[in-house]
């Protein structure tokens, strides 16, 4: 099913289908090819039953004007073995228009990912090359699962509308923050930057959750600043220091108590 892929990118290329297309296709086939007959099932015996043989053709056609709405239905009628229910949903919330997902055919650095989601928007990446999508992706086994990984946080970012509100919110705040250089002092920690990164660009959670995550390094890396092992207090002006960034980030929020 694999090799059904390029003929989907050529198609995209051409402007036949859209993004949210693309990926959706790119998705049945690596889902396909992973699982065979088993790759769908029905959520209710009222639903017909998932024909691999009208999967496999719809693939092989990849364009037409019924093609957003024939993947619609299948992602919101059929589940997906081994796959996160948040990736269908995302994939039928893409092809509707309602969230805001932006097709990468490369991977967006972390202040790339920053000021996408700033902007409300947030990427899917797609490896295309033949070779180097059954390889690993960073962290993931594969193109497939890297597609994955970015669809399930897309629910995680557009799901709750308050909780997307509230991480565009911060996220504008962290872009200020740093362009404003409140980051500065932790700049040459190479540690810091990398969990740092993390939080900026794929760490999609309730305001709080973000905010403790970005305290407990803050403290990690004071303490490093200050050669003092972990569990060790930092000192007061490091402290200080921690809570002025945060009170600065997120005025409005008060964080659990923590010893420093």
């Amino acid at each position: 099913m694999l090799d059904h892929i390029p003929q989907v990118l050529l198609h995209h290329r051409q402007s036949q289908i859209s993004d949210a297309a693309a990926a959706s296709l790119y998705f049945l086939c690596w889902q396909v090819s992973c699982h065979g007959k088993r790759f769908a099932s029905r959520r209710s015996r009222r639903d017909p039953r998932p024909e691999f043989e009208r999967c496999l053709a719809q693939i092989q056609a990849g364009t037409g004007t019924e093609l957003d709405q024939f993947l619609i239905a299948w992602f919101e009628t059929y589940q997906f073995f081994a796959v996160s229910p948040a990736v269908p949903v995302a994939l039928a919330a893409w092809l509707r228009g309602s969230w805001r997902l932006r097709l990468m055919f490369r991977i967006p650095s972390p202040r790339e990912v920053l000021g996408m989601q700033v902007d409300g928007i947030r990427p899917v990446t797609l490896i295309a090359d033949p070779e180097r999508m059954t390889r690993p992706v960073l962290t993931k086994a594969n193109g497939f699962a890297f597609l994955v990984h970015d669809l399930a946080h897309a629910h995680k970012f557009y799901a709750d509308p308050d909780l997307h509100a509230a991480q565009c919110r911060l996220f504008v705040r962290l872009q200020d923050g740093l362009d404003r250089g409140l980051f500065e002092p932790f700049a040459d920690d190479g540690v810091f930057a990398v969990k740092f990164d993390y939080l900026i660009s794929d760490m999609n959670t309730h305001i709080v959750h973000g905010l403790l995550y970005l305290r407990a390094i803050l403290v990690e890396a004071s303490l490093r600043r200050e050669l003092k092992r972990p569990g060790e207090d930092v000192s007061k002006s490091a402290w200080d220091q921690i809570c002025g960034i945060l009170q600065w980030l997120a005025p409005d929020v008060v964080l659990p108590t923590s010893a420093r």
